[in-house]
Formats: structure tokens, sequence, C-alpha cells
């Protein structure tokens, strides 16, 4: 279904002038794009599951004979949640197209991203879909960003772990300890090692104590709390290094 580097734009409507006028338009963007067809839902849905991958923006109409768009939608919805994947932020970014305005809160409530009320004009449509061009940039940068990730051994087995499932490392005796929320990893090791491992978003509030800045609930010159209730100590050398970089990380 995918050609590399090329938006994939599907249109689904059982009107073929109008998804010809909305082929027409997505030409006229500048944007390379590999555009597709449809004149059913089913049809959509049959394509998806043969090629195994989903198109990146999808003009949905409403009003279609046998599966109409709300239907499609749902079952979009129900894919996602079934690969456990967020039905928010995902793609395909749906943008809704009819000319039945009784439908717009309907359409927002299986996930759309736009509404096109027919007739449209191009003005309208370049806005809208400039619009799904900047979000699907934005959530295909997300998702070429791998998380960091470490390598432990513990208990004869190693084991890889998320660096943004650390809520804090702790050091003891010639052990490190992953705090996890509520799991806890024990292993030999050295903090300061993890410290430059982890890298940012991570503060060395104490000797003992690395905290990972994004469950960081409340601080005070003693004391860091943090989201799953643990609270540990922050050193007096420490505090205002500590405050800064947290100001500047809950900022950015």
């Amino acid at each position: 279904m995918s050609e590399v580097g090329k938006l994939k734009v599907a249109i689904c409507d059982d009107e073929c002038l109008a998804r010809s006028r909305i082929h027409s338009l997505v030409q006229q963007q500048g944007i390379g794009c590999q555009i597709e067809e449809f004149p059913s839902g089913r049809a959509l849905l049959e394509a998806i599951d043969g090629a195994g991958e989903w198109p990146d923006i999808l003009f949905l109409d409403i009003a279609m004979e046998g599966m109409d768009g709300i239907a499609v939608a749902k079952e979009l919805c129900a894919r996602h949640r079934e690969s456990q994947e967020p039905v928010w932020g995902s793609l395909p970014l749906l943008i809704f197209v009819s000319g039945r305005p009784e439908y717009i809160l309907e359409a927002f409530g299986v996930n759309a991203f736009q509404f096109l009320l027919k007739p449209f004009g191009e003005a309208e449509f370049n806005r809208i879909f400039a619009q799904a061009a900047r979000e699907y940039s934005s959530l295909a940068a997300q998702k070429q960003r791998k998380p960091r990730e470490i390598l432990v051994r513990s208990q004869n087995a190693t084991r890889s772990i998320r660096a943004d499932s650390i809520f804090y490392v702790e050091s003891s005796n010639r052990k490190v300890i992953l705090c996890l929320g509520q799991e806890k990893i024990e292993y030999y090791g050295k903090i300061g090692g993890l410290e430059q491992e982890l890298g940012s978003g991570f503060f060395r509030v104490h000797k003992g104590f690395l905290v990972n800045m994004q469950y960081v609930e409340q601080y005070s010159r003693t004391g860091v709390r943090m989201q799953n209730g643990d609270t540990l100590l922050v050193s007096k050398y420490k505090y205002q290094e500590f405050a800064k970089a947290y100001q500047n990380f809950i900022s950015e």
C-alpha cells in the first residue's frame, strides 16, 4: 500500500465525483502523497487488513450506503484498542467529510481530527489539510524517537529496562536499586555510571539517589516526594542546582 517517503492519504466516499475532487485538491498541496480511493467503508477496511498498514490521513464520508463513516471510525477505534495502541494521537488522522452538520458531535465522539462540511471551498480544504500534515509530522517524529534503554543483570537474567519507566535509582553498598513504580530491581553496579548512561531528565539529588524528574511530585530543601509515594533525601549542597534543573525541565 505504501510508497517510501510519501504521505499516505486515503479517500473513502461512495460518490465518485466527491472522491475525485478531494483527490485533485490533495494533489495541489505541493506535498508528496500516495493517494488511494475507496468506494465503501468495507473496501477501506479490507485494504488495511490486506496491506497490514494504515493510511496517515483519511478523508471519510459519513452518509455512505452499507457501512457508514461513523461505523467505519468505530471499527478503526476498536482495532486500536485490540492492538493496545492509544486511540488519541494515533494514525490515521480522521477528517470527516459530510453535508450533514448534525453529525459533527458524533464525529468527534469517534476521535475525528477535523470535519469538512460540504460544500467546502479550496481555502477551507487547504487550511484543514495543512493542519493534518503538521500533526502527522509531529506524530511521525515522536515514533522515530526510540526510548532510551539500559541492560541490567539481576538474578542470573539480563533484562532491558526503559529509562522512562525508572522512577529513581538508589545506591546501597555495592549495589544499585532501580525503582520502577512499585517494582524494584537490585543488582551490582555503580550509581555514577547510571547517572552518565541515563543522562538528561535525571538528577542526582543526593549521593545515594538519582531521580527521574518526570516522576517528581513535590520537593523541599530536605526531600523529594515521587509519584509512587516514596520520599528521598536531598543534599543541602544539591538543592539549589536541583530546583533550577527541575524548573527548566517542566518548562520545556
